[in-house]
């Protein structure tokens, strides 16, 4: 039952009974020996306790040994692995026939973008500013978000043939995320209101082809929200940074429009060889902007593309340009990077990323 070492050491039975014997020792209620010193008592102990006994020394001095497990001042206590940031994206989304012009170049290039969010990033859920949303008959300091469940389509283009006015995507949305974001807004003074409307063709022509529901659905909440009714950069960087947090829970920031978009010169520049050339330096000089390393100095540079003398040729109305001002905002301090562009016409397609894809921690 007992190891043959434990019967082998007497101290094994030896010292329980010293400390029963040393406490009836010093017990008050034995008064005559009460009176031996501490050392008289071990004398007396020494005439029948073995020699052995007080010769043997023990492995440490009864003063340091400790019940208390030590903790060396270099143990590291390990952290769980902090999720990354969702990545924030930049859609030239084209027109109300980009879902359906499958020869187009920038076709499989929203394909390949989808298949990226859906199956590398795999979001909770995705918020999207689009360039066909910017509330009217408010101020310009007003944001609207789609809090509904369910919303239609909404067909905000002229003079197409009619089956473009039957396009679908199905879709969710969450009012407890568009809740959130109100919320959000208001923590950094926006105002905000929720309210149900539909999706419009800049969301719904350009996920048809990033997302389409047989092969490659957006199976996640999908909730929009608008820009400020104005051409404000900094106003719109500001909106960006407040729903920044949006991506530590997973979410998927997608903002869309064009990186050169001038519908006047679409008559005048289709079918020539060469695209007009502000869609060219327009465009060139925004990547090196956007770009940008260090964040503040990216900010500095977006504000002052839009001082260049082509600026106003690239975008007459500068609202398909604004949701690349709100990327940039919520990208934080993550880089920019071009993924892909093209000058057609009076036109550029430039697609961004913000931040990184999660195999590339």
């Amino acid at each position: 039952m007992f190891d043959t070492w434990v019967l082998r050491r007497p101290a094994f039975f030896i010292l329980p009974s010293i400390v029963i014997i040393v406490a009836l020792l010093m017990s008050a209620s034995s008064p005559a020996l009460s009176l031996l010193s501490l050392p008289q008592i071990l004398t007396k102990l020494k005439t029948f306790l073995p020699v052995s006994y007080f010769n043997t020394p023990t492995t440490a001095p009864l003063a340091t040994l400790s019940t208390t497990p030590s903790v060396s001042s270099t143990t590291t206590i390990s952290q769980p692995p902090k999720m990354p940031k969702a990545p924030v994206y930049f859609f030239s989304h084209g027109g109300p026939d980009v879902q359906y012009n499958t020869t187009h170049p920038v076709y499989p290039i929203l394909q390949s973008i989808g298949k990226e969010i859906t199956q590398k990033v795999k979001p909770s859920a995705v918020v999207v500013f689009s360039a066909h949303w910017q509330p009217e008959n408010v101020g310009p300091d007003e944001i609207h978000v789609n809090n509904a469940e369910k919303t239609d389509l909404i067909y905000d283009f002229y003079g197409f043939p009619p089956h473009f006015y039957k396009a679908t995507f199905p879709s969710t949305g969450s009012p407890s995320l568009a809740s959130h974001i109100i919320s959000l807004l208001a923590k950094s003074n926006i105002r905000a209101r929720g309210l149900s409307r539909g999706l419009d063709h800049g969301v719904f022509s350009g996920f048809n082809v990033a997302f389409p529901p047989a092969s490659n659905p957006l199976a996640v909440p999908l909730v929009q929200v608008s820009l400020f009714n104005s051409e404000n950069p900094q106003a719109h960087f500001l909106l960006g940074e407040a729903v920044q947090s949006l991506r530590e829970q997973n979410i998927v920031i997608i903002c869309t429009g064009m990186t050169v978009h001038n519908l006047r010169d679409m008559r005048l520049a289709f079918g020539q060889p060469q695209p007009m050339p502000y869609a060219v330096s327009f465009d060139n000089a925004l990547k090196e902007a956007v770009e940008q390393p260090d964040a503040e100095k990216r900010k500095e540079e977006m504000v002052r593309v839009l001082k260049r003398p082509d600026a106003r040729q690239a975008h007459p109305w500068m609202d398909h340009l604004m949701p690349l001002y709100i990327a940039a905002g919520a990208a934080g301090g993550d880089r920019g990077r071009q993924t892909w562009t093209m000058h057609e016409a009076s036109f550029a397609w430039a697609q961004y990323r913000f931040g990184e894809l999660p195999e590339e921690k």
